[in-house]
Parts: structure tokens; C-alpha cells; sequence
């Protein structure tokens, strides 16, 4: 796969070194003298020395067969345009877009620039998860819609347990995508068996988290 990675800061070059390490095909765009001197001691091989947020300069790096441009510059301006430069201009299938003010999310949703993602947001609901006492666990939310990815682990005597997936009776529009057990992940069918001490990761929407509590894990006391 390749990949464009607009910004060649921190996050950029780690990005990086991440996505090369996992065998893909990388360029870092990035235009910052500064920043272009640095990474040319240890990325000299895919560094390409130009502005990022233009058509010309996403062209130099191969926008045009580029499977996934990523804009984690520290201007969520410049993150935006290099999103809407790549799908107007090149048809870059995924764009994905660092927001450094969770107040823009709602603007990259709008303009449809790609996948926003907000290390605030992030830690947030990293923070909200730990204090949290809803046995449903927020993931991740689905663009567009008010789904959500949730996770939820069968305890000791839940009604899922030894059961089948087929046996159990979500809400409509629920659906179980993952079950980790033993540290391996499994995508299930009906005929799976649910177990104690599952992980399970559902989409649903938050309207029907009472509803997936009971059947899963029973009644709240």
C-alpha cells in the first residue's frame, strides 16, 4: 500500500517509520526547511520536499497512485485542503486528517474532507472510559451516522454465555463484528458460543444500550 504522510513532525516521522516497518510504500511531504534537513539524515529515501496542501506538490509525490494520504501537520487548515486536494484532484481512495482543535471536527464532517481524528478526543475518551460504570464501552464513532463500535465483557453467569450468537435476540441493527478470547480475535457467525471472560465489539446505537445490556449481561442490579 502506498501512503502519503503530509507533515513532517513528530507524528509525521513516527507515522512513518511505522508504516514502513509494517512493509508499505511511504513518501512524507513536508516543506519547513527546518524540518526538511532533519528528516533527511534518516528519511532522505522517501522525503519529498514540497507544500503538501497543493495539487502540484501532492502530484510530485505520487498523489495519483497513493491508496491513503494522512495530513498531521500542526494546521488543521493545511490538514483540510491536503485532505480535499487528494479526493477533488487525484481520487485518493482514503483520506485521513489529524485535527489539533476538536472544534474543526465538525467542519471536516461538513466539507467531507476524510476521516477526522483528534488526540484530545482521543485521550478524552480514553479518560471517560476508566471512570465510566456503563458495562458498554464506547470505541469508536461511525462517521455520518449514531452508531457506535462498543465493547462489553461477559462476566460470570450472563445470560450470553454458553449461548450462540444465533440464540440471541439484539436489537435491530446490533450486530457483534468481534469476539477476542484468549487474546485471539475471531469474526463470529450464528453459530458461534459465547463464553465467560469474552470481549465482545458490537455496532449499535446508543438508543438501545439498555436493550444490548440485557440480553448480553442481564439486568442491571
Amino acid at each position: 500500500m502506498y501512503v502519503i504522510v503530509v507533515g513532517g513532525g513528530k507524528v509525521g516521522y513516527y507515522l512513518a517509520k511505522t508504516l514502513l516497518a509494517e512493509g508499505h510504500e511511504v513518501a512524507i511531504v513536508e516543506r519547513d526547511e527546518k524540518k526538511v534537513a532533519k528528516l533527511d539524515l534518516d528519511m532522505g529515501g522517501v522525503l519529498v520536499r514540497e507544500d503538501g496542501s497543493t495539487p502540484g506538490g501532492l502530484e510530485r509525490a505520487g498523489a495519483g497512485r497513493a491508496q491513503v494520504l494522512v495530513a498531521v501537520t500542526g494546521q488543521d487548515e493545511t490538514n483540510l485542503v491536503a485532505c480535499q486536494v487528494a479526493k477533488t484532484y487525484f481520487n485518493v481512495p482514503r483520506t485521513i486528517a489529524r485535527i489539533n482543535n476538536p472544534k474543526n471536527e465538525d467542519l471536516f464532517r461538513i466539507l467531507d474532507a476524510g476521516t477526522a481524528v483528534s488526540s484530545t478526543q482521543i485521550i478524552t475518551d480514553l479518560i471517560l472510559r476508566e471512570v465510566d460504570t456503563n458495562p458498554l464501552q464506547k470505541v469508536l464513532a461511525l462517521d455520518g451516522t449514531d452508531a457506535r463500535v462498543v465493547e462489553i465483557l461477559l462476566p460470570p453467569g450472563a445470560p450470553a454465555v454458553e449461548r450462540s450468537l444465533a440464540a440471541i435476540h439484539l436489537p435491530e441493527g446490533s450486530l457483534v463484528v468481534a469476539v477476542i478470547r484468549d487474546g485471539h480475535l475471531t469474526v463470529p457467525d450464528g453459530q458461534t458460543q459465547l463464553r465467560q471472560g469474552d470481549r465482545l465489539f458490537l455496532i449499535t446505537d446508543p438508543k438501545y444500550t439498555l436493550a444490548v445490556t440485557a440480553q448480553l449481561i442481564g439486568q442491571p442490579d
